[in-house]
């Protein structure tokens, strides 16, 4: 058992250590697969392969604790050489590693192309050109703006325009239909005064914008944009005199909502094209995971599905070795109407027709041993009754003729009926125990104890020397202990009468491999059976001693079998006998 033991935990390493082979084999292939030009030029960012090194002690990880839990569940087929759950696994993956990797390669690469054409010069070109446009649109109003303040000025700096209300008031009636708003701002006595037309204009709240221009103290004109409330402006100034000139343009919501898509839209291009590099990696790592998963769930799948389809196998296989031991009354639960079934329906049929013919042989047998039995028991009897008839008529002529020999003779036929009366009452005594042996009572008995007994009793033998290798922690079995006892003891007694000189009896006890028999061997030095005399010890009727009655060994088998054990004799002339005893092991198996 321990040996099976080491090859099951050595076939598991070889296991273990080819998947962490095929993990690394794979993410190289992928490495090579999703990033072939990129891995030539020494493009593929250390953090990719920092992921993969994480991903695979991961994978490797999940793998062991999988397996782990299989094996804890002693789900296994280590008895099958070619183990077709094994197949089927293996075929799962197989199936799902050739169907994944193309997938990844060929979507890694059309998104690595994807990208490239995204992040082309000509589309980086097309946002800039966008945001010159908006920004010309406020370039254009910026000089107009300016233009308007630079005509207004030359016209004050000329004495052609006065600061008086009279002149402000005609130069704001020329700008009435003017999307251009001009406004005069002028303290009299301790109060501004504005004048202009946009006054009541609801872009601009004037005394804000009248604010703003008073912290200033720059000389000349100057052109600003700004923001009062939520309104943009392009707006400017210049100081004449003790007068303000402001000259604005309210920008077009258009021009504000263009230039702010555009200015978004390409500081976004620029953020995400900074991280180029960064998508390509981390996608080629995505799909390298996500075809892992793929293959790690066609994995947890196809174990789940050929352990439907291998366990009626099992079963079939464990019915099969039961049936090999004797046990024909195995019956396997049909789960399903396809080929399994069919199968298990063919097996089921197999088990009832060998049980059927077992119970029939047996029954011939039994007739054909009985028919056997009265031949050689006819024979027996026949053997006896000659000497006793002779020493009768030899007596009964005597005594009519008188002679003085008379009273010897009579003695002399006297002691031979009787020796020959006691062996015919010794040969029905042993065909009663035969034909009718007492009701098996059984006990939790231990086998080591029984034969201990046993071995107590032949020590009086000093020609004899008993060794006892004994199973230590042998587990108590249901047994009746006088017939088992009787059945040892037979084999003990014929090994020791069948020495010539001092003898060696080995007896040996423990578990057979399948863990379903307690064994018993009773092994001897003696002078052994002759091969041709093997398969007919245990007939009644057959004795190799010239005294024997040929039912020991008879009665030892019946007793054996019913215990629904196993009897077994191997021997070599001239090198002894060894009887092999074997009782189910399982407590409450009788």
């Amino acid at each position: 058992m321990s040996s099976d033991k080491k090859k099951i935990k050595s076939k598991n390493s070889v296991q273990d250590i080819l998947f962490l082979v095929g993990i690394i084999i794979f993410s190289s292939i992928l490495i090579i697969g999703l990033f072939p030009g990129r891995l030539n030029a020494g493009l593929v960012d250390e953090n990719f392969f920092i992921t993969t090194m994480m991903t695979i002690p991961i994978i490797a990880g999940i793998y062991f604790i999988v397996m782990s839990f299989r094996r804890s569940l002693n789900i296994n087929t280590a008895d099958i050489p070619e183990s077709i759950k094994k197949k089927i696994t293996l075929s799962f993956v197989f199936i799902a590693v050739l169907s994944a990797m193309p997938i990844v390669i060929i979507s890694s690469n059309y998104f690595n192309k994807s990208l490239s054409k995204m992040f082309s010069g000509r589309t980086m070109s097309a946002l800039e050109k966008s945001v010159d446009l908006t920004h010309d649109a406020y370039y254009r109003i910026e000089k107009e703006v300016t233009s308007e303040l630079k005509t207004a000025r030359f016209l004050f700096d000329n004495f052609m325009l006065k600061t008086d209300q009279n002149d402000l008031e005609r130069i704001t009636a020329t700008y009435r239909n003017s999307e251009l708003k001009i406004i005069f701002f002028k303290a009299v006595n301790g109060a501004l005064q504005i004048t202009g037309n946009a006054q009541t204009s609801a872009h601009v709240d004037n005394y804000k914008l009248y604010r703003f221009y008073s912290a200033s103290g720059l000389p000349g004109i100057r052109v600003d944009r700004i923001k009062i409330d939520s309104h943009d402006i392009v707006s400017g100034m210049f100081r004449y005199r003790d007068l303000m000139v402001v000259v604005y343009l309210p920008l077009s919501d258009e021009i504000k909502v263009n230039e702010e898509l555009f200015l978004q839209a390409r500081d976004d291009y620029r953020r995400i094209e900074s991280q180029k590099e960064y998508f390509e990696t981390g996608t080629g790592s995505f799909l390298m995971l996500i075809s892992i998963v793929i293959v790690g769930i066609a994995y947890l799948i196809s174990i789940y599905i050929s352990g439907n389809i291998v366990r009626p196998v099992l079963e079939l296989s464990s019915a099969s070795k039961q049936i090999a031991m004797g046990n024909n009354k195995m019956h396997i639960e049909k789960r399903s109407d396809d080929e399994i079934g069919v199968l298990v329906d063919a097996f089921n049929s197999m088990a009832k027709q060998l049980d059927e013919n077992q119970k029939f042989m047996f029954q011939k047998q039994k007739l054909e041993a009985w028919n056997e039995m009265a031949r050689k028991l006819v024979h027996e009897i026949k053997n006896p009754l000659t000497p006793i008839r002779l020493s009768a008529e030899r007596m009964r002529k005597l005594v009519k003729e008188g002679n003085p020999n008379m009273q010897s003779a009579v003695i002399t036929g006297s002691e031979t009926i009787i020796t020959e009366v006691n062996s015919l009452l010794k040969l029905v005594s042993e065909f009663n125990n035969f034909a009718r042996l007492p009701v098996k009572k059984a006990e939790l008995s231990n086998l080591n104890t029984l034969i201990d007994e046993s071995i107590l009793l032949f020590n009086s033998y000093d020609n004899v020397e008993f060794i006892f290798n004994r199973e230590e922690n042998l587990p108590d079995i249901l047994i009746d202990r006088s017939l088992v006892r009787q059945a040892l003891n037979n084999i003990i007694s014929n090994a020791i009468q069948a020495f010539h000189e001092n003898g060696i009896i080995i007896i040996t006890t423990g578990i057979d491999d399948s863990d379903c028999y307690q064994v018993v061997t009773v092994k001897d030095n003696g002078p052994g059976i002759k091969a041709d005399d093997i398969d007919k010890i245990f007939e009644p009727g057959f004795t190799l001693k010239k005294t024997g009655t040929g039912l020991g060994l008879a009665i030892v088998e019946k007793i054996i079998l019913e215990h629904d054990g196993k009897i077994y004799c191997r021997s070599k002339e001239g090198q002894g006998a060894e009887f092999t005893f074997m009782f189910p092991a399982q407590i409450g198996v009788v």
